[in-house]
C-alpha cells in the first residue's frame, strides 16, 4: 500500500498543482502547471492578447528563476485534512513534508539529484529507483520546464493575502466540479504580490464558500533554504506497487 506522503507526491504533480494549478476536485483531465487543455493534432494553440494572462506568466517565470521556493498547502483528501510543505531547490532537488490532521501522522521526502529517501516515522529509507526516477521526470515537467500557455485568466484587482497587497486573478473557461456540493463549480483563483510581482498564493475555491478553500497553496523564499542528503539512512524501502490507472487523479474534495 502506498505510503501518504508518496502517494501525495504523486498527486500533486499529476495534477499540476505544484504552481499555478491546484488539484481539481473530481474526474477532470490533469494539466501542467495553469495550462489548458491541448489543441487537436495539427492545430496550432491559441494565442491571444490577454495582459492578465502575462502577468501571471511573468510571475511564474519569476518564480522558476529564483532557483529555491517554499510551497504550503492544505487539502482535503479522502483521508481527511492533509498539510503539506514542500521545499524546491531548482533543478534537482525537493524536500516535501505532509501531516495528515486528524491522526498528526507525518512522513517526508527528499530528492537529490539521482536519489530519494522517505521517512513515515521509522527512520530513512532509500526509494526505488522507480519512483525516485518518476519524482524526478514529474519535478521537471511540473516545475522546472517553463510552460508555453498558462491558460486564459481574468484580472480580479487588489487582494491581500497573507497580510500582503496581491493583485488577483482567475481562470477562465474551466469548469471545475465541486464534489462535495455537486450544484457548485469551484474556480482557481491565483495570487500575485503586488510590490514583487512574485507568486503569493493560488486556491481552489467553491461559489458561497470562499473563506475555506478546497485547496491552497501559499509560496515563500527562504533565503537560508538547504536541502541535503538525509543522516542515518536504512536498508532500502521495499519497491512500491504499480500506481493503479487513476494515479493521478485528485484528492477527492
Amino acid at each position: 500500500m502506498r505510503s501518504l506522503g508518496l502517494g501525495l507526491t504523486v498527486l500533486m504533480f499529476a495534477s499540476g498543482a505544484a504552481l499555478a494549478q491546484a488539484p481539481a476536485p473530481g474526474p477532470v483531465t490533469p494539466t501542467l502547471p495553469g495550462m489548458t487543455p491541448e489543441a487537436a493534432p495539427g492545430e496550432p494553440a491559441k494565442q491571444n492578447a490577454n495582459p492578465c494572462r502575462d502577468e501571471v506568466s511573468n510571475a511564474l517565470q519569476k518564480l522558476r528563476k529564483t532557483s529555491w521556493f517554499r510551497m504550503n498547502t492544505s487539502m482535503i483528501t479522502e483521508n481527511g485534512p492533509v498539510k503539506m510543505e514542500i521545499d524546491y531547490v531548482l533543478p534537482d532537488k525537493m524536500h516535501q513534508r505532509v501531516t495528515q490532521t486528524l491522526t498528526n501522522q507525518t512522513s517526508e521526502i527528499v530528492l537529490v539529484g539521482d536519489n530519494a529517501w522517505a521517512n513515515e516515522g521509522k527512520g530513512w529509507r532509500v526509494l526505488s529507483n522507480e519512483l525516485t526516477q518518476q519524482l524526478k521526470s514529474q519535478m521537471y515537467e511540473n516545475v522546472v520546464e517553463q510552460q508555453a500557455d498558462i491558460g486564459n485568466y481574468a484580472c480580479k484587482g487588489k487582494a491581500t493575502i497573507e497580510g500582503r497587497d496581491a493583485m488577483a486573478y482567475k481562470l477562465e473557461g474551466e469548469v471545475v466540479r465541486d464534489s462535495t456540493a455537486p450544484k457548485n463549480e469551484a474556480f482557481r483563483m491565483f495570487y500575485v504580490d503586488a510590490v514583487t510581482g512574485m507568486p503569493l498564493s493560488n486556491a481552489l475555491l467553491a461559489p458561497g464558500r470562499e473563506a475555506a478553500p478546497l485547496f491552497k497553496a501559499t509560496y515563500a523564499y527562504p533565503i537560508d533554504m538547504k536541502i541535503e542528503v538525509p543522516k542515518d539512512v536504512g536498508e532500502a524501502a521495499p519497491a512500491p506497487a504499480a500506481p493503479a490507472n487513476d494515479a493521478g487523479k485528485e484528492p477527492a474534495k
